[in-house]
């Protein structure tokens, strides 16, 4: 399992390849017709909505799907099937079904399995896919756990999935504001003005200490010295060009994205070897999603500051493991890029679903 870590390199593995494809799905019935069931069933529904489809398409950018969530070129490999004490349906999140025997049906609770597909990204991403999907199922993992409390529900996340029940306090309308972003006609840049350092204080409040360490390479913030910063409590760690430094070891050209010019720059590592003589060989994949989980609670804050996040594995590893001085057995695992949006180009509104259809 730490072979299959270092082989998880953008920089060794990935090829140019047409995306993958994924087999069709049947025609199912609207998610809609969940609220038939009452509200447990209603705001089941609008969660699904809101997380799970896409909420914005841009079509002059090749990953023109915007849902609550990122993934790689907009694939969006991992899906997810509803289960309850009825039937299991797979979600078709563009089409806004539910495919399946019979009509969809839920009672007071229901699980959502995932299911990885990593073989539904194109096929020159060789394994570094498998991460992809991990991580991409940290990021919808939280981003469901995170948008059910809004709707009273409880969700109990694992690793396959999260079961859901109701609470007290049942809703079916949110007020939550979701946002992504992406690479615009001119690349992907930040707005050169300082950011007020609050916004970099909400970035590191979103993220719980944990197993996977993080450092932050921070430009032009209010009040705050260039550097590389550690996030718990947020402080200056060294002194130094630190965004220059991550562009260095950035596989794509300045003018396509300019991590030079970022605000925050945030570097992810684990001790994978480590963890997987501690918890055996499922512990590198929890890490992924570990580090897919956090990246959705950055991306999320950067959201209500205004700003925009992109996570991106395009980095040679080891160039930028030493420039954020990761300690001897680290191994990159994720890095998200935010700032101020230059352009309105660059932030897509994902404001949620209100009403059901």
């Amino acid at each position: 399992m730490t072979a299959a870590a270092y082989a998880h390199s953008h920089g060794k593995s990935v090829h140019s390849g047409l995306p993958g494809r994924a087999a069709p799905l049947p025609a199912g019935a609207p998610i809609s017709v969940l609220a038939d069931g009452g509200p447990f069933g209603a705001a089941l529904a609008v969660l699904l909505l809101e997380v799970l489809t896409p909420q914005r398409f841009e079509p002059w950018n090749a990953a023109n799907d915007h849902r609550a969530y990122p993934s790689p070129r907009a694939a969006y490999p991992v899906r997810v099937r509803l289960r309850t004490p009825a039937g299991a349906w797979v979600v078709d999140p563009v089409r806004r079904t539910l495919s399946g025997p019979g009509v969809p049906a839920v009672g007071d609770t229901a699980r959502l399995d995932f299911d990885r597909g990593a073989d539904r990204l194109p096929p020159g991403y060789g394994d570094l896919a498998v991460a992809l999907a991990e991580l991409e199922t940290g990021h919808l993992g939280q981003a469901l756990a995170d948008a059910a409390i809004h709707f009273g529900l409880i969700a109990d996340l694992d690793a396959d999935g999260v079961a859901l029940t109701g609470s007290g306090n049942l809703r079916s309308t949110t007020d939550s504001p979701w946002r992504s972003s992406g690479i615009g006609p001119r690349g992907l840049a930040a707005d050169p003005r300082p950011l007020p350092a609050s916004a970099l204080r909400l970035l590191a409040d979103a993220v719980p200490e944990s197993p996977l360490r993080h450092r932050i390479a921070v430009r032009g913030v209010d009040g705050l010295a260039g550097g590389w910063y550690a996030p718990h409590p947020l402080r200056l760690v060294e002194p130094a060009a630190a965004t220059a430094a991550v562009q260095a070891a950035f596989t794509y050209p300045r003018t396509q994205i300019d991590v030079t010019g970022m605000n925050v720059a945030w570097v992810i590592t684990a001790d994978v070897a480590a963890a997987v003589a501690e918890r055996g060989q499922d512990a590198y994949p929890a890490l992924l999603r570990a580090a897919g989980a956090a990246g959705q609670r950055i991306c999320a804050a950067a959201a209500r500051a205004g700003l925009f996040c992109r996570p991106a594995r395009s980095v040679r590893e080891p160039e930028l493991e030493a420039a954020a001085h990761a300690p001897p057995g680290h191994d990159f695992l994720y890095l998200l890029l935010a700032g101020r949006p230059r352009t309105r180009g660059v932030g897509y509104d994902l404001t949620p679903v209100k009403e059901l259809p």
